[in-house]
């Protein structure tokens, strides 16, 4: 199976193509410069010889005859260059280049003529039209207000470099060559260090500065999938404990009901029994629904990573419902014989007014359940100012920070959460604080946390007995976190129980 690298490119072509263009580009560039720099420097040393050779041409002629003078230097200069005499109204008086000096026009206008009369010598590059080139003129003013005047013809800049282009393209070529070797060695060297990465502790490895923000990505990713992994890994573990617990819970009263439901079917039941049968199973039935709604509660808490828009919610007066949930256990307290007392002052917060009914519910009920006759439950309800709530903490005991750690799905989700509620609580000072007191045997402080966990009971026989799910206070942190609110547990073995529940007031 191919599989597709759109966008990938070679590091090595990508070197060669740099290098190469960068290469034959100051290649360019240097044989413009210095060929500009060597043409103007042999235009000056030849303009000087040539002024020399005008300045020895100007002696010879102020100190011979003009007769033979002329004939001498045109041996002299035969050939070489041009060799002009101009007299001082411009009028041409000889010119080696020309057998009928009288063809030629009045010179009084030449440049070089001009700066001669006007200060001795003049020496100027110009395009002739005599001779169709450029060409140098050197002009010295004779004794008697003539001008000689040497000229030599010269190449243009542009022929001049014409005469380059071989070299050029040769060395074009041989650094071509260079560089595809060069980009090759500089390819095995770059990267080196790179093939060389362990990237499975990326910070270790000897590499490039500029790599540095990419391996510390890569580490910081790594950890992220480490700790992800991990996350996943309980919550699989937690997943898998909480399905096997809730398979051994449903499993004995599963049995029972079955079990009495046979021995009725088979009319092994003698019909004195038959109520007492019909009252287990319905007890047992009773059991298995409360767990299946304690089980789908937490299972609705744990899809919901966040806590419901503040639209979402409504304003919720604690200490009525709190008398609500006291109420539906009026009955349980007078089998377990213990009082429940509500009392306190009006508090609202903006929460679920079912989610704060279930917490209230199962803390008074735990009270109810795990006490002993005579003994009371109360609970209390008021507005305090405090701090800013940051989520629950181990801030009045250490069992609120980890309780969470029961949740395979919330996990970090809700300590982040509670987090996050921590800003909008700053602003908000009041605070509605819920006391749940019960009289019962207390709580060891080694188990503050641990209670929290999924089907965690601290004496399993009485739990048993007591008819809880295991769940309730599971569903109550829950519950709480999804508030953004904070729960602690203040016991002691043999002097009862009290759990603060904190929400930011309304």
């Amino acid at each position: 199976m191919t599989t597709s690298r759109r966008g990938t490119r070679s590091l090595s072509g990508k070197i060669f193509s740099t290098v190469l263009v960068f290469t034959l580009c100051v290649i360019a560039v240097m044989s413009v410069v210095l060929t500009s720099i060597y043409y103007v420097s042999f235009e000056r040393d030849g303009e000087m010889r040539l002024m020399s050779q005008a300045r020895n041409a100007a002696v010879y002629l102020n100190e011979t005859s003009s007769g033979s003078n002329l004939s001498t230097l045109e041996e002299q200069f035969a050939g070489l260059v041009r060799f002009t005499l101009i007299d001082p109204d411009g009028v041409v008086l000889f010119d080696s280049s020309t057998p009928d000096a009288s063809t030629l026009p009045n010179h009084a206008s030449r440049p070089e003529v001009q700066a001669a009369e006007a200060s001795g010598e003049g020496a100027v590059t110009r395009f002739s039209e005599t001779l169709g080139t450029d060409t140098v003129y050197a002009a010295v003013l004779l004794d008697d207000g003539s001008v000689v005047r040497l000229s030599e013809s010269r190449e243009s800049l542009l022929a001049f470099a014409g005469g380059l282009v071989v070299p050029v393209v040769t060395a074009f070529a041989v650094a071509a060559l260079l560089v595809l070797m060069l980009s090759r060695l500089l390819t095995r060297r770059i990267m080196k260090p790179i093939d060389a990465l362990d990237f499975s502790d990326p910070l270790e490895n000897e590499i490039y500065e500029e790599m540095s923000p990419l391996l510390v990505r890569i580490d910081e990713q790594q950890r992220q999938l480490k700790a992800q992994n991990e996350e996943l890994a309980r919550a699989e573990s937690l997943r898998r404990d909480f399905s096997a617990n809730v398979s051994h819970e449903m499993k004995t009263p599963l049995q029972v009901i079955s079990g009495y439901a046979e021995l009725m079917e088979s009319g092994l039941v003698p019909p004195e029994d038959t109520a007492r049968f019909a009252g287990l199973i319905y007890s047992e039935s009773q059991a298995m629904r409360s767990l299946i709604n304690d089980v789908l509660t937490l299972s609705r808490l744990d899809e919901v990573q966040t806590p419901l828009e503040h639209e979402a919610m409504v304003l919720v007066d604690v200490l009525g419902v709190a008398r609500r949930a006291a109420g539906r256990l009026t009955m349980l307290a007078n089998e377990h014989d213990v009082s429940v007392e509500v009392s306190g002052t009006g508090a609202v917060m903006r929460g679920n007014e079912t989610l704060v009914e279930e917490m209230a519910y199962n803390l008074i009920e735990n009270g109810i359940r795990y006490n002993h006759a005579g003994g009371s439950v109360k609970v209390v309800v008021c507005e305090e100012e405090g701090a800013p709530l940051a989520g629950a903490t181990a801030g009045e005991g250490e069992g609120a920070a980890r309780a969470d750690a029961a949740s395979p799905a919330r996990g970090g989700a809700a300590a982040a959460h509670a987090g996050a509620t921590a800003a909008s609580a700053a602003h908000a000072q009041r605070q509605v604080v819920v006391r749940v007191t019960d009289t019962g045997p207390g709580i060891p402080a080694d188990k503050h946390e641990k209670i929290f966990e999924r089907f965690y009971r601290m004496e399993k026989s009485r739990s048993k007995e007591t008819g809880g799910t295991g769940l309730g206070l599971a569903i109550v942190k829950h519950a709480v976190l999804y508030h953004g609110g904070t729960i602690v547990v203040e016991s002691e073995l043999g002097h009862g129980t009290t759990f603060i529940l904190r929400f930011p007031a309304e």
